[in-house]
C-alpha cells in the first residue's frame, strides 16, 4: 500500500496572515497637502475680494498741523465656489461574502478600494485646476524658456529663484511652496547645481527639505501618485498623475479672512458623516444583491484663488 501523497495530506487553503493588494501609500498624493481646505457649510456660496490695484497702492501724504488726513477708498468684488459631489460604490453579494475566506472581509476591502478610488480622483482633479499652463500668472515652458532640468548643464535653482522674484515683483508675497511631480524630483535630487551645495562631510544626497532651504520656500511637496488609465478589461497603461511639471506658489495654510493664497480647496461639510468633505457610507439595495453597497462621496472645489501667486514650468524634463 503506497503512502499518502503531498495531494492527500493537505488540501491548499488561503492563508489568513497574509494577502497581496497594490495600494498607494498615502504620501504619494500631494494636492490635498498643497492646497489647505477651508470647510464651508454650503455647495456654493461667494467670497469678498479686496482688489490687489487698491491694497498695494499708497496715497499717503505729509500732513500739515492743523489740517485733515488725506483719504482713499478701496474696492471689493466677489468671486465664487462650488463643491461638486464625486461619488464611487461596490456591491457586496451577501451569498459571495458569506462564503468568503477568512482572509476576506468583502466590506472593508470595498471600503479600501474606494478610498484609494477617491485619492486618484482628488488627485486628477487638482491636476485639472492647477497643475496645468493657463491658469497661472506665469507660464514658462523646458526648452523654450528655460533648458529642461534634466540637462546637467540646466540651472534649476536660478529659473525657481526667477519665479519667486516674479511673484514677489506682482504681489509683494514670497511663494512659499514648490510642487513637483516625482519624474521631475528624480533629476532635481541628482542635479549638479543641488548636490554642490552639499557640505562634503555629509551624505551627499539631495532631499527635499535641502531643496526647499535652497530655494526658500518652506516646504517642497513630490507627488509620485500613479493611475491605470486604461478602461478596465484593456492592457493597463500606468502614469504619473502630475507628470513632468512644477508649481512654485504662494500658499496661506490658513484660512481665514483678508487670506493672500493662491488657491485653496472649498470643502462641503454639508454631507451628513463627512470629514474633510469625504465620506463613506453603507446601505442595503435589496434588488442589486447588495448587503451592503459601499459608497465613497467627495465634495470639493480646488480654487484658484490669486493666479498671480503662481508660477508654472511646464515640461520641466
Amino acid at each position: 500500500m503506497p503512502e499518502p501523497g503531498l495531494g492527500d495530506v493537505h488540501v491548499d487553503a488561503a492563508l489568513t496572515d497574509f494577502s497581496v493588494a497594490y495600494f498607494q501609500d498615502p504620501a504619494n498624493f500631494a494636492a490635498r497637502a498643497f492646497s489647505p481646505t477651508v470647510p464651508v457649510g454650503k455647495q456654493s456660496d461667494k467670497y469678498y475680494v479686496m482688489d490687489k490695484e487698491h491694497t498695494l497702492r499708497t496715497d499717503s501724504q505729509e500732513r500739515a498741523p492743523g489740517t485733515e488726513a488725506p483719504t482713499r477708498d478701496y474696492q471689493l468684488s466677489t468671486d465664487s465656489y462650488f463643491c461638486n459631489v464625486k461619488s464611487i460604490a461596490i456591491n457586496v453579494s451577501e451569498q459571495i461574502r458569506a462564503n468568503a475566506d477568512p482572509a476576506l472581509d468583502m466590506e472593508e476591502d470595498a471600503a479600501r478600494v474606494l478610498a484609494d478610488d477617491m485619492k486618484m480622483r482628488i488627485e486628477v482633479d487638482f491636476a485639472t485646476a492647477a497643475f496645468a499652463t493657463s491658469i497661472w500668472g506665469t507660464d514658462v515652458v523646458g526648452t523654450t524658456d528655460f533648458t529642461k532640468w534634466s540637462n546637467a548643464a540646466s540651472t534649476p535653482l536660478e529659473d525657481i529663484a526667477t519665479g519667486v522674484e516674479t511673484v514677489e515683483a506682482a504681489t509683494g508675497r514670497t511663494p512659499n511652496r514648490l510642487l513637483i511631480g516625482a519624474a521631475v524630483w528624480r533629476h532635481l535630487k541628482n542635479h549638479p547645481d543641488v548636490i554642490a551645495r552639499i557640505s562634503n562631510d555629509t551624505t551627499r544626497i539631495g532631499t527635499q527639505a535641502l531643496l526647499a532651504q535652497l530655494v526658500g520656500v518652506d516646504q517642497v511637496l513630490v507627488s509620485k501618485a500613479i493611475r491605470n488609465t486604461a478602461d478596465e478589461g484593456a492592457t493597463a497603461a500606468y502614469s504619473r498623475i502630475l507628470g513632468s511639471n512644477a508649481l512654485l506658489a504662494h500658499v496661506d495654510p490658513n484660512a481665514g479672512l483678508r487670506s493672500t493664497t493662491a488657491m485653496k480647496t472649498f470643502v462641503w461639510s454639508g454631507l451628513v458623516g463627512s470629514s474633510d468633505g469625504i465620506r463613506t457610507k453603507r446601505f442595503d439595495i435589496p434588488k442589486e444583491d447588495a448587503f451592503p453597497r459601499v459608497e465613497t462621496d467627495a465634495s470639493y472645489d480646488f480654487k484658484v484663488t490669486a493666479s498671480d501667486l503662481g508660477y508654472f514650468f511646464s515640461a520641466a524634463i
